[in-house]
């Protein structure tokens, strides 16, 4: 795999014209195992849905670290600004490496002694009126902003409640698939739209579930079902972040409520565990309280993507970023995943297995653009 130099690949490092060297770098050296791509998503006002399209490909192993996705975006963002490219945000999936290295980007409660962004000539600086300073705690100087993908973020939010380890209380009740499965198996299919398998836990990456399990009808059907308040709040958090940051017809305004409800029910949920009295949780089978409470990358999702969002809307409203900006559907790691659904056809009708080489890739992914 290629060998990183503050995190860009380096460029024609397997290049010889010895036979003998060729023969070493297939004995002792890793073989690439993961394809890295970069997608651009253009936010052009006139197209808020324009398509988006491939930057780079290239072979990598996974021995990478957070520092390393850090310089390789300063050094992507500078590269596009000298061709009068603004970058606005980058946007990945919830890999612990890419959350750490937005928290640094952001310095939301992280901070690289060896980098400030914040001191940088081209930042975007955010106008904060003095009293949300009490509940906003992103830094108000920014090169760019960071988003995690909400679609992964619902997946990882169904995950915990269809999971068998986590014991999430929210009051006197906990959430609970049981209440679910007593609505599916005492109401019409009609009436809530669910079946079975929107709340089987080994497909972890439905998303369509996510979203059947967080509609209106699904919440009002649940009413009507003894001890299902916890689930229905939890159900709301989920539909909350379906219409902050995936529909496309959601207004800006319900976008900013909804981001930002999400945020204070988590907020006042775990205040809520910490100041409860350890002996009132006894019963629920739990060695410490965060396993009554969302995952850590969740929280952190949550809260760097409803930060962002109001940091960009500010911005817009101070003339400080265009309109286009507000095009927030856009700002997921999407645009990769389809990408990545492509591959899965470049292995042959007989093969289990994706798997391709980054020649190829680039290759298949240049006749599908043109």
């Amino acid at each position: 795999s290629l060998p990183l130099e503050r995190g860009i690949p380096v460029a024609r490092y397997f290049q010889t014209d010895s036979f003998d060297e060729l023969k070493n770098w297939f004995e002792n050296k890793d073989k690439t195992d993961y394809l890295n791509v970069h997608m651009v998503q253009p936010l052009i006002a006139s197209s808020p849905y324009s398509s988006p399209f491939l930057l780079a490909a290239y072979g990598i192993s996974n021995n990478f670290k957070a520092i390393d996705v850090l310089n390789r975006w300063i050094w992507m963002f500078e590269k596009s600004k000298q061709s009068n490219v603004r970058i606005v945000a980058f946007s990945t999936d919830c890999d612990p490496r890419y959350l750490l290295a937005m928290r640094l980007a952001t310095s939301f409660f992280a901070k690289f002694v060896n980098i400030s962004l914040c001191d940088r000539k081209d930042v975007l600086e955010i106008d904060l009126p003095k009293d949300w300073s009490a509940w906003f705690f992103m830094q108000t100087r920014q090169v760019f902003f960071c988003f995690q993908d909400p679609i992964h973020l619902c997946t990882k939010l169904r995950n915990r409640m269809l999971s068998k380890k986590a014991t999430m209380l929210i009051g006197n009740e906990v959430v609970s698939i049981e209440v679910l499965m007593k609505l599916i198996e005492t109401k019409s299919k009609l009436v809530h739209g669910l079946v079975k398998t929107d709340i089987e836990p080994k497909d972890r990456q439905n998303f369509k579930a996510c979203i059947k399990l967080s509609n209106d009808d699904v919440l009002a059907a649940l009413e009507d079902i003894d001890g299902s308040q916890a689930t229905r709040v939890y159900l709301r958090l989920l539909r909350s972040v379906v219409l902050a940051y995936v529909e496309h017809n959601t207004s800006i305004i319900d976008r900013i409520y909804h981001s930002w409800f999400s945020v204070f029910l988590c907020r006042i949920w775990q205040t809520w565990l910490q100041i409860i009295d350890e002996k009132d949780i006894l019963g629920y089978r739990v060695e410490t309280k965060k396993n009554l409470f969302i995952t850590g990358p969740a929280l952190f999702s949550i809260e760097l993507n409803a930060h962002s969002l109001l940091a960009v809307c500010l911005l817009v409203c101070q003339h400080k970023l265009p309109e286009s900006a507000l095009s927030i559907s856009n700002y997921s790691s999407q645009p990769c995943e389809a990408t990545f659904r492509l591959t899965r056809s470049m292995s042959g009708a007989f093969s289990s297995v994706v798997n391709f080489t980054t020649d190829q890739f680039l290759k298949r992914a240049v006749s599908e653009a043109s």
